[in-house]
This record gives C-alpha cells, sequence and structure tokens, in this order.
C-alpha cells in the first residue's frame, strides 16, 4: 500500500503510510511472551526511527515504555501515546512474561488539512509541526476527555484487518492492516474522526515551554548520528567518530544523545548491531563467528557476552529457539 523505499536502515521510516489518495497506515505488532529473554534490563519492542507523518501508538496487550524526543512515558494496556513529526521515538519493556501487542497509526497531516496555505494548516498543524504547540504525549482513560480520543482511535482501528498477514510474532515484521471490505464509507470515518482526535488534542494543548526542549537543531543531530550508526555499524566505530560526524565535541555529543535517547551511544550502536544479528541467524545459515564480523564485533566471545547481556541467551541458544519458533526456556 503506497510502500516508497528510502535510504535503508538509517532510522527514517523507508515507506509512506497508505498512499497519496489517503496517507494514513495502521500496523500492528505482536510480541509474544519470553522471546529470547532473561530478566533484561530492556528489551526493545519498537527501535529508534522518526517519520514526518504523525503517529498514535496504542498499546492493546503487556506494559512497555515508548520515548519520544528522550521523554519516557509509562504505557498499561489501553493507553496510547502521541508522536508528533519527526520525534525519534523507540519503545521498550521490562518483563518477557506476557505478550505485547500494539498498533501505530500514523497519517499525514494532509489527511487533516486540505492544502498547505488553508487556515487549518496554519492555525492547527504547522504550530504542532513546529513544536510551538505541545499535545498531551499519553492518553489514559481515567482522564475523561482522553478516554474519548482512545475510543475515536479504536474506532478507526476496528475498521482495519489483519488475516491477509501469516501471522507469525517471531517474524519481526511490522505489517500495514488492510481496510476491512465490509467498512461503509470508510475513508470518511476515518477522517472524520481524525478531526474530532484533533479537535480534542488541540483544546488541551499547551504552548512548548523552550527551556525544557532538546533543540531541534540537537535532536536533527542526533538523527544524524544514528544515520552513521545504521550505515557504519559493521565498522570500528569511535566516539569521536560518531561526534565528528555532526560536528560536535565527544562529551557534548553523548550527553545530547541521551538526552535525546535515553541511552548512551555505544548502548545504542551495541543494541543496534545485536538486532542486525539476530536477523542475520534467523535468516541465513552463516556461522555465529561470520555474523561476529559482519555485525561489528571482532571478537566472536564480546559477541556472545553482549549478546547474552541483550537477549538473554547466546547466539546459538537464539538460533535454535527461533527454529523452532519457541522461546528460550528460563
Amino acid at each position: 500500500m503506497g510502500k516508497q523505499k528510502r535510504k535503508p536502515n538509517d532510522g527514517y521510516e523507508h515507506y509512506s503510510h497508505g498512499d497519496a489518495r489517503f496517507p494514513i497506515g495502521i500496523h500492528k505488532t505482536i510480541f509474544p511472551p519470553n522471546p529470547a529473554l532473561r530478566g533484561l534490563s530492556e528489551y526493545q519492542i519498537l527501535y529508534t526511527h522518526w517519520h514526518s507523518e504523525f503517529e498514535f501508538f496504542y498499546l492493546s496487550r503487556g506494559e512497555c515504555t515508548i520515548v519520544i524526543d528522550g521523554a519516557e512515558y509509562q504505557l498499561s494496556p489501553g493507553d496510547a501515546a502521541f508522536i508528533p513529526s519527526n520525534a525519534a521515538h523507540r519503545a521498550y519493556r521490562l518483563s518477557s512474561a506476557h505478550e505485547s501487542v500494539f498498533y501505530a497509526v500514523v497519517f499525514s497531516p494532509q489527511l487533516i488539512s486540505g492544502s498547505a496555505a488553508d487556515a487549518i494548516n496554519e492555525k492547527y498543524i504547522t504550530p504542532v509541526i513546529n513544536g510551538e504547540i505541545v499535545f498531551a504525549p499519553v492518553f489514559k482513560r481515567d482522564v475523561p476527555w482522553q478516554s474519548e480520543v482512545l475510543d475515536r482511535l479504536i474506532s478507526i482501528m476496528s475498521l482495519y484487518d489483519y488475516t491477509p498477514y501469516d501471522n507469525d510474532p517471531y517474524s519481526g515484521r511490522y505489517p500495514e492492516l488492510f481496510l476491512r471490505e465490509d467498512a461503509e464509507c470508510p475513508e470518511l470515518f476515518i477522517k472524520s474522526s481524525l478531526i474530532m482526535i484533533w479537535y480534542e488534542c488541540m483544546l488541551h494543548a499547551s504552548k512548548a515551554d523552550a527551556g525544557g526542549r532538546t533543540s531541534s537543531a540537537n535532536r536533527e543531530r542526533v538523527r544524524r548520528a544514528i544515520e552513521y550508526i545504521h550505515a557504519h555499524y559493521g565498522e570500528p566505530i569511535t566516539l569521536g567518530e560518531l561526534a565528528s560526524s555532526v560536528y560536535m565535541s565527544r562529551e557534548y555529543f553523548s550527553h545530547i544523545f541521551r538526552q535525546c535517547t535515553r541511552v548512551s551511544p555505544f548502548a545504542y550502536l551495541n543494541n543496534y548491531r545485536i538486532r542486525r544479528s539476530m536477523e542475520l541467524l534467523e535468516t541465513t545459515d552463516m556461522t555465529v563467528t561470520e555474523i561476529a564480523s559482519l555485525c561489528g564485533f571482532n571478537q566472536v566471545s564480546y559477541y556472545n557476552r553482549k549478546f547474552a547481556g541483550i537477549a538473554g541467551c547466546t547466539p546459538t541458544e537464539y538460533r535454535r529457539c527461533r527454529e523452532k519458533k519457541t522461546p528460550p526456556e528460563v
């Protein structure tokens, strides 16, 4: 549905959502209980990325923490979060005892406003994109107006269907759902519902606190550093190289990176390398030594230690459990 390739693995979302005629996409992601995880501090269920569209992240099952431009929010089942345009965001869970299921409702600003020159765009869209107006970051049932927003989000999601996919929650895919064929006038309903959601968010919005925000220039530098990591993760990377790639000192770069992502540059780098190695363990017959080298680990023993620290098991155990499509025993 309207997939448009961008530069791969750069942190920017690699496809458009929906299509030019109706620019909205809804994705459903399932993480089963205990997927190769043994009591770790964090397990990523959504890796750091960003896109020009707005997003509502709805948690259906499980609990998680979502990080939006460095701010952390705890979500329980039935909660949602709003992600502004171009905001770097990720999500993780602290326990693998239960299934995690979340939806991403991602839509272009043009779905709400007719054109860049109209009053709606000027008064209610552009200020949100520019960060001048800030919506509530999290929506919960115990706040009446937020409960209404949640109901409208659920009504939108109910018009989409997951069944065209062979549901394999171990595959790591984030499939875009399809509009149900039996839905009546779905585009009208979805657009009108989004406008009412936007209306409620605008009524309860606040002006940005300039002193409490990371500058847009620094956020952009962090995004470029993440792009650099994604492009060069298989090579030796030093903190100095990362900092110089965005024209910052090492100390200030580390501070800004952690402020925006809540992890250090090297924690992010190692997490990303392990993530890429997991994909190779699942999809290729390469040896563990070969995979370690391709993903930037010169010593397989160091790779094994880092892998165990993140996945809770060895690479060999991870591959074995994925082949059986069962999580390793704790």
